[in-house]
C-alpha cells in the first residue's frame, strides 16, 4: 500500500514538472520548462498549506487571497504547459508580488508575510536563467524590489481588517518565519547544488575538448595573430615535428617549422586570415626538429578570446599522398605514351594490312564482274570470300580498339530499314545455301522508311550475328526478323532478331560468350575458330545505341539473339543506290578526278572502277606530282592518299587549297585513328574514303561532291 500510494505521488509529481516538454527543444529549454513548473508545484503547495491555516485560525479573508492567489498560478501553469512559457512566468511573477502586497497590508506587518520575499528572491533563479538571460532576471528583480518596497511602505503594522490577537500574529510570525528559512535554505542548497553540477558539466567538456583537440588526427598550433608565437600545441603536432615535449614548440615562432620557400607564402596569408574572419585552406611545406620536410593540408582559422586574436593552424599530413600523386603522374604518362604508341601501332598496321587487302578485294570484285569460266567461278568466290574475311578481322580488332578507348561514335544518317534488311540477308543467302540451310527473312512492312541512324554500326552487329549463326548451324534455317514495335510521329522502336537451330550456347555460359576473347568452351574453339571478339564487340556497339545484346538459347537447340533500339525517323528522304546495282550505277561522263597514290595496285584498281563510270582521270605517283598537274590541269575532284613520298597528303592539299581553296578533295587512305574525321576536315579535305572502298560509296561520293561543285 506504501509503494503504491509512494508510485501513485511520484506518478502526479512526474506528469506535473514534465508538463510542457515536447521533441525538437534544446537542454536549457527542458532545464528552463522543469524549473518554472517545479515553482507553480512549490507556490501552490504553499498556497494550500496556508489556506488550511487560514480556516483553521478562521481568517477568511487571507484564505480567500491565497486562493485567488492559487488560481492564478494554475493559470500561469496551464499557458506553460501549451507552450507559452514566457506568458506564464510574467503571470506568476506578477501574481506572487500583488499576493504579498496584498496579504501583507490585510494581515499586516506583524504577521511576517513579507519574509517571504527573502526565498522569493532564491526562487527567481530557477525561475529565470542568470547565465543567458540576465537582462531578463535583472527586470525581474527591479520589479521584485519595488513590490517589496511598496509592500513594506503602504502596509500598516497591524490591521483591524481581520480579528487578529497578539497570540494569533505571534503564531503566524513564527510559522512564517520558520516556512521562509526552510524554504531559503532549501533553495540556497539547490542552488549550490545546481552550481557544483555546472562546474563538473564545465570540467567535463574541457576534459572533452581537451580529449578531442589532443586526439586529432591533424597537427594543431594556436598562435598569437600578431606575434605568431605558438601558444599551445596537441599531441598530434608532437608526432609530426619530432618533438617529445609541448615546452620544444610553445613559445617557438611559428615561421622555424615551416619549410623556406614556404615562410613568406604562409606569412602573406596568415596576414590576410588575421585581419579578417576568413579561413584558409591549401598546401605548405614543413621541417621537422630532425631536419626532415613533410607536405600538409593546412586550415588557418582566426578567432579571439577575451580581446586577444588568436590564429588556429592544422597540419594534415599528405607526405604519402603527394608521393603517391606522383607516382600516378608517371604511370598516367607512361599509359599516355603507352596508348599513343598502340594507337599509332594499330594505325600502321591498319594501313600495311589495308593496302595490298584493297587490291585483292579491288581484283577480286573485278574479275567476278566480268567474263570468267564457269570452273573459275568457285575460286572466285573463295578469293573474295577469304579477302572480305581477314578485312572483318582487322575491322574487329581495330574497332574492339576503339570501343575499349571510349572513342566509338555512332554516325547518323537516313537509312531505309527494310531496304537495308533486305541488302545484309542478300549478302548471307548465298553463304547459308552453300551450307544447306534454310534462310527465312521476316521484315515488317512497315519499315519502308527512313530512320537516322548509323548503317555501318548496325551492319556490322547483324553481320556478326549472322556469321555466328552459319558457323555454329549444320541442319535447319536461319531468321533474320526485324520488326516495329510501336512509333511516335518522330520516333520508332524496332526490334532485331537473329536465330538459328545449331548448336546452342549453355546456360551456365550465356554470359561468358559476351566477354573478350572467350567462346563456349575449348572444343568450340578448336572446331570452329574465331578470334572471340565478335559477340563482345557486338555486344558493345548495341550498348552505344543505347540498348542490350540478350540472348535466349538451349544447348542443341539453337539461339536466339535479339536487341531493341529506338530510331528518329527522317523526315526528307534524299536520293539512295542500292549495293547490288553495282553494275547499274549511272555513268559521270565529263568528270575530271586526280587520284594521287603511290601504291600501283590501288591505283589500276581505283582506274578501273573510275574509268568503268566514264570518269576522265589523272594518275600522280605522289603529293608532289599531284600538286603540279594541279597547276596545269583543272580537275572536278581530287583522290588523294595520306601518307606518300617525297610529299605527303597533307601537305600537297595545303599546296593545293593556295590555288584552289572549293575543288572537293577526297582523303584516299587505309590509315584508322581516333578523330580520323574531325583531323581530316582540320586539314583541309572535303570528306574521306577507306580503302578497300565499296564501289557504291566512291561512286555517291564523287556525284554527290562534283554535283555540289557545278551547282
Amino acid at each position: 500500500m506504501k509503494q503504491k500510494l509512494l508510485y501513485l505521488g511520484w506518478s502526479i509529481y512526474r506528469d506535473i514538472v514534465f508538463s510542457g516538454l515536447q521533441e525538437g527543444i534544446t537542454k536549457d529549454q527542458r532545464k528552463k520548462i522543469i524549473g518554472f513548473n517545479q515553482f507553480i508545484l512549490l507556490a501552490l503547495l504553499v498556497n494550500f498549506f496556508s489556506v488550511v491555516s487560514y480556516f483553521y485560525h478562521k481568517l477568511y479573508i487571507s484564505a480567500l487571497i491565497n486562493i485567488t492567489s492559487a488560481y492564478f498560478f494554475l493559470l500561469a501553469f496551464y499557458f506553460g504547459s501549451r507552450r507559452k512559457l514566457e506568458t506564464g512566468r510574467i503571470i506568476a511573477v506578477v501574481n506572487l508580488n500583488l499576493y504579498l502586497i496584498v496579504i501583507s497590508y490585510i494581515e499586516g506587518l506583524k504577521a511576517g508575510e513579507y519574509l517571504f520575499y527573502f526565498p522569493y528572491f532564491l526562487v527567481l533563479t530557477f525561475v529565470v536563467s542568470i547565465r543567458r538571460n540576465s537582462r531578463e532576471l535583472f527586470i525581474v528583480y527591479t520589479i521584485t524590489v519595488i513590490a517589496s518596497l511598496i509592500c513594506l511602505k503602504l502596509s500598516p503594522y497591524t490591521n483591524t481588517v481581520q480579528v487578529i490577537n497578539d497570540a494569533l500574529y505571534t503564531r503566524l510570525y513564527s510559522s512564517n518565519l520558520v516556512i521562509s528559512l526552510c524554504m531559503t535554505i532549501i533553495f540556497s542548497y539547490s542552488i549550490l547544488r545546481v552550481n557544483k553540477d555546472n562546474e563538473v558539466a564545465i570540467m567535463q567538456e574541457k576534459k572533452f575538448g581537451d580529449t578531442i583537440f589532443n586526439t586529432s588526427l591533424d597537427g594543431v598550433f594556436i598562435i598569437f595573430s600578431q606575434s605568431g608565437i605558438i601558444a599551445s600545441c596537441n599531441h598530434r603536432a608532437l608526432e609530426l615535428f619530432d618533438v617529445q615535449e609541448k615546452r620544444e614548440i610553445e613559445g617557438s615562432h611559428v615561421e622555424n617549422w615551416f619549410d623556406e620557400d614556404h615562410v613568406r607564402r604562409f606569412n602573406s596569408i596568415e596576414r590576410t586570415v588575421s585581419d579578417g574572419t576568413q579561413s584558409w585552406q591549401g598546401e605548405l611545406a614543413f621541417t621537422t626538429q630532425k631536419g626532415r620536410t613533410f607536405h600538409g593540408y593546412v586550415s588557418l582559422a582566426p578567432f579571439s578570446y577575451k580581446d586577444i586574436r588568436y590564429t588556429k593552424i592544422s597540419i594534415l599530413d599528405v607526405s604519402h599522398v603527394k608521393m603517391t600523386e606522383f607516382e600516378l603522374m608517371k604511370a598516367k604518362e607512361k599509359a599516355e605514351v603507352a596508348a599513343k604508341a598502340k594507337s599509332r601501332f594499330l594505325s600502321n598496321m591498319s594501313h600495311e594490312l589495308r593496302t595490298p587487302l584493297n587490291g585483292i578485294i579491288g581484283a577480286s570484285n573485278l574479275l567476278v564482274q566480268e567474263e570468267h569460266l564457269p570452273s573459275q567461278k568457285a575460286h572466285l568466290d573463295i578469293l573474295k570470300f577469304s579477302s572480305e574475311h581477314m578485312m572483318m578481322l582487322i575491322n574487329d580488332i581495330l574497332d574492339y580498339n576503339k570501343i575499349e578507348a571510349g572513342k566509338l561514335e555512332l554516325a547518323e544518317a537516313p537509312v531505309n530499314i527494310k531496304e537495308f534488311i533486305q541488302q545484309v540477308s542478300t549478302q548471307f543467302a548465298s553463304q547459308v545455301k552453300a551450307r544447306g540451310l534454310e534462310f527465312k527473312t521476316d521484315i515488317d512492312d512497315r519499315l519502308n522508311a527512313e530512320f537516322i541512324t548509323d548503317e555501318t554500326r548496325l551492319n556490322q552487329v547483324l553481320s556478326n550475328l549472322l556469321s555466328n549463326a552459319i558457323k555454329f548451324t549444320h541442319a535447319g534455317k536461319i531468321t533474320l526478323a526485324v520488326r516495329k514495335l510501336f512509333a511516335s510521329s518522330t520516333k520508332a522502336t524496332i526490334q532485331f532478331i537473329v536465330m538459328d537451330t545449331g548448336i546452342g550456347i549453355p546456360r551456365n555460359k550465356h554470359r561468358e560468350i559476351f566477354e573478350t576473347f572467350t567462346q563456349a568452351d575449348v572444343n568450340t574453339t578448336r572446331k570452329y575458330g574465331g578470334t572471340g571478339l565478335g559477340l563482345a564487340i557486338t555486344k558493345k556497339i548495341v550498348n552505344k545505341f543505347n540498348s542490350d545484346l540478350l540472348l535466349e538459347s538451349e544447348e542443341g537447340k539453337g539461339s536466339a539473339f535479339h536487341f531493341t533500339v529506338e530510331l528518329k525517323i527522317n523526315e526528307s528522304r534524299p536520293r539512295y543506290i542500292h549495293e547490288e546495282n553495282i553494275s547499274q550505277l549511272t555513268q559521270l561522263p565529263g568528270v575530271r578526278v586526280l587520284i594521287a597514290e603511290d601504291n600501283p595496285v590501288n591505283l589500276a584498281i581505283a582506274r578501273r572502277f573510275l574509268a568503268k563510270w566514264g570518269i576522265e582521270v589523272s594518275e600522280a605517283a605522289n603529293g608532289r606530282e599531284a600538286v603540279d598537274k594541279f597547276r596545269k590541269q583543272e580537275f572536278d575532284l581530287l583522290l588523294i592518299d595520306l601518307e606518300m613520298p617525297e610529299m605527303d597528303g597533307a601537305t600537297a592539299l595545303r599546296e593545293i587549297r593556295k590555288l584552289n581553296n572549293n575543288i572537293p578533295v577526297v582523303a584516299f587512305t587505309a590509315a584508322v585513328y581516333d578523330n580520323m574525321q574531325e583531323d581530316l576536315l582540320q586539314k583541309g579535305f572535303t570528306d574521306f574514303i577507306h580503302k578497300p572502298f565499296r564501289p557504291v560509296e566512291l561512286h555517291a561520293k564523287i556525284n554527290y561532291l562534283v554535283a555540289a561543285l557545278r551547282a
